[in-house]
């Protein structure tokens, strides 16, 4: 993969892009045109009222109702993904029950399920792994574009049978239609824009689909623009400010008000196209990804003596900045330059015999990113590798259906520059699984059970490391009445340590480096120090759930305690080294226990209106054995949700509640406490014979100052401020 044009260059084109940016009516224009000259075409009207239409989870192996799931699900799909969309994944996922994002600025933010994140949460596309680089850092963002999905589905707790050895936390699959599964009638797509005011954010986004014989096909695209983010406030946190160091209070008065230094502009493609059997299709798909954001200014700083060696380039005339080299680099401006290309090949065929079917999905992906510090590049990653899954369906008789499968993968891993603290690492892995079900009617019962071997082979080095993990699960699921059923699983997954947990500052010969000879992570400001003979993660989950799925009364509450052997974690140290902490990879037993809950009821019913009230909250208490709290556990929330639906428009109003969280690991802070209003409308329109839709919403509305726990960035870049979102979609 190569950059055709200078990322110097690009850096001034997106500060540029930010300043000038504003809302445009040409894709709105483009849209109208081509709906208008669209002519065989019927515009179906959405009714607000009936939207409880059956959800199939993909994400389950077995592909069941989400009713009859014997896992606790999220699903966002249809109208009420676009209406949560936002600019990356966490951020799109932040309000379902049990999710929290982890951001480091407004182009950053990994979904963190039921306390849990990065290394231990799998995100996946279309079922197989997505190959980047955001669990090797919390400043990498994910290279998944949530505004192309059709679907979402995060599977909460150990779901490591089905998906692999990162998935101990949870699964999230960004499903979409790239490889089309079925024909279409005539041409059908999508055009939409947005604009929000927080960050002078633009996004565009167009969908097209087709069939010609049996011959389908999809094309899509997105464009997205932002400024700096607006806030409430200091982006310091004045608390951490010395009052007596005048530099000290001018940078606190320079933060005033705005997140500097977080503008960010990407772009994606994807197009596919299958052939449709009778019965299956066999299909493929092109992806690419140019995702260009800047680091929140002072949170990617290098200490005073640390030199960039050899592998820094410039990347344009810095004889000024060559005056300062061996100054701190925390007043330069950050930027992360993103490109990934994916092929993707995908079939599902029927069988005779034992197996009725066979689906399978291949991806292979060539990824980089550089981080431009100033005007030169800091440190270049890259990963290239190939990921495939095949799953053979058994024949359903009796009640009793099952599915037996195949994952592999191959990484070569890469990081070469200022910050390259991990060894060039070449990272395989496979893996048998199964699952089985039987269906009594009042009871569905499931077993599953996976060996995994993970290896990690060091380019330049001898600490290789091969590590086989086995995992086992049985659930059940009692069907008490029509519309109500209670859930009961008990799993036991195993987890490998990744290379960044056995790897960070450590030798070819597995013994850690001098001190003056480490690399400074700068994202989290710490020397990490890996642990090359980690033991693997041993989770036991137990877990018990109550779920009402039909009837004026819906929701679901779930409990759930998961007991985790030789815990993984980086632990601050009181040792440092040229003013920069140094942090450990340490294993200590630990426990996460929690609770979800959700809960939704009609208020009033009168012709074509319908009032409705929801309430939500979720909890989760992370402990080590000997050390106390687990850090950056998100805390106590709960809310309310009002909302009023018509044939052709609807209105919301949600208020939620997020406690402070002082149950702190050591160096960290507590975080205060906040309240959320945001409210939502949206009103469909004919425009002749077709569909479109115009949408509003607000966020954080009274202003507050939002410090997430879960970021490693709260106390230099909070949350947006006040935000108001508009928007247009047309479906023709």
């Amino acid at each position: 993969m190569t950059y055709s044009r200078s990322l110097l260059s690009k850096q001034a084109d997106i500060h540029a892009a930010a300043r000038s940016n504003r809302f445009s009516f040409s894709t709105l224009a483009v849209a109208i045109a081509a709906s208008l000259a669209h002519s065989a075409l019927n515009a179906q009207e959405l009714d607000h009222r009936e939207e409880r239409l059956e959800k199939i989870v993909v994400t389950a192996t077995l592909h069941r109702s989400r009713a009859d799931t014997v896992l606790p699900v999220n699903l966002l799909a249809g109208e009420e993904l676009r209406e949560k969309l936002g600019a990356t994944l966490g951020a799109t996922l932040s309000e379902q029950v049990g999710i929290n994002s982890a951001s480091f600025g407004p182009g950053v933010g990994a979904p963190v399920i039921r306390g849990q994140s990065a290394n231990r949460v799998q995100v996946l596309q279309g079922g197989i792994g997505n190959i980047d680089a955001s669990s090797v850092s919390p400043d990498h963002a994910n290279s998944l574009e949530p505004a192309l999905a059709t679907r979402i589905e995060v599977v909460r707790g150990p779901a490591t049978l089905l998906y692999g050895n990162g998935a101990i936390g949870g699964v999230v699959n960004v499903i979409d239609n790239r490889i089309p599964t079925q024909l279409t009638e005539g041409v059908e797509g999508m055009l939409e824009s947005r604009h929000n005011s927080v960050s002078d954010q633009q996004v565009s986004v167009g969908l097209l689909e087709g069939s010609v014989g049996q011959l389908a096909w999809h094309i899509d695209g997105v464009y997205r623009e932002s400024n700096d983010l607006e806030i409430p406030g200091f982006a310091l946190n004045p608390a951490l400010v010395d009052t007596a160091d005048s530099e000290a209070l001018e940078e606190l008065a320079e933060s005033r008000g705005v997140v500097r230094n977080t503008g960010a502009r990407s772009n994606a493609q994807s197009v596919g196209a299958s052939w449709i059997f009778d019965e299956g299709y066999v299909g493929v798909a092109f992806n690419r990804l140019d995702n260009q954001y800047g680091i929140p200014a002072g949170s990617h700083a290098h200490h005073e003596d640390e030199d960039h060696g050899d592998d820094g380039h410039d990347v344009g005339n810095h004889e000024e900045h060559e005056d300062h080299h061996d100054e701190m680099h925390a007043d330069e401006n950050v930027l992360i330059d993103m490109q990934q290309e994916r092929f993707d090949l995908e079939f599902e065929l029927p069988l005779a015999g034992f197996f009725d079917e066979v689906h399978g999905r291949v991806g292979i992906v060539d990824y980089e990113h550089v981080e431009i510090e100033g005007t030169e590049i800091g440190t270049r990653y890259t990963q290239s590798g190939v990921e495939g899954r095949v799953a053979l369906h058994q024949v359903e008789a009796g009640g009793r259906q099952g599915v037996v499968g195949f994952q592999g993968s191959t990484r070569e891993f890469s990081a070469l520059g200022s910050e390259a603290f991990i060894p060039e690492t070449d990272i395989s892995a496979a893996a048998l699984f199964t699952v089985q079900s039987l269906d009594t009617g009042s009871w569905l019962f499931e077993a599953g059970a996976r060996i995994e071997t993970q290896k990690l082979d060091q380019v330049a080095g001898s600490c290789d490391q091969t590590d086989t993990t086995w995992s086992g699960s049985g659930s059940a699921l009692w069907r008490f009445s029509e519309d109500t059923n209670a859930i009961f699983s008990l799993s036991r997954s195993e987890r490998a340590a990744t290379i960044d947990e056995r790897y960070s500052n450590i030798r070819g010969n597995c013994t850690e480096l001098p001190l003056e000879a480490m690399v400074q992570h700068a994202a989290t400001q710490r020397l990490e120090v890996g642990l090359p003979n980690a033991e693997t993660e041993r989770a036991t989950n137990l877990e018990f759930g109550l779920r009402k799925h039909a009837g004026d009364l819906t929701g679901e509450l779930n409990f759930f305690y998961n007991d985790i052997a030789d815990y993984i974690y980086l632990a601050n140290t009181e040792l440092e080294y040229d003013e920069v902490m140094v942090s450990r990879f340490r294993q200590e037993d630990a426990s996460f226990m929690g609770l979800e809950a959700q809960l939704s009821a009609p208020l009033r019913r009168s012709g074509d209106h319908l009032t409705e009230i929801a309430f939500f909250a979720d909890y989760v208490r992370a402990d080590l054995d000997q050390s106390g709290d687990v850090p950056r556990i998100p805390p106590l929330r709960a809310g309310i949700e009002l909302q009023h639906s018509h044939v052709h428009w609807q209105a919301k109003l949600r208020w939620q509640e997020v406690q402070e969280q002082d149950n702190v690991a050591f160096g960290e802070l507590a975080s205060p406490g906040y309240s959320l209003l945001s409210a939502y409308a949206d009103w469909h329109f004919d425009l002749g014979n077709r569909e479109a839709l115009l949408f509003v919403r607000g966020t954080n509305l009274l202003d507050e100052e939002i410090r997430e726990h879960p970021s490693f960035l709260k106390e230099v870049a909070p949350g947006a401020g006040r935000a108001w979102e508009l928007g247009v979609r047309f479906n023709f």
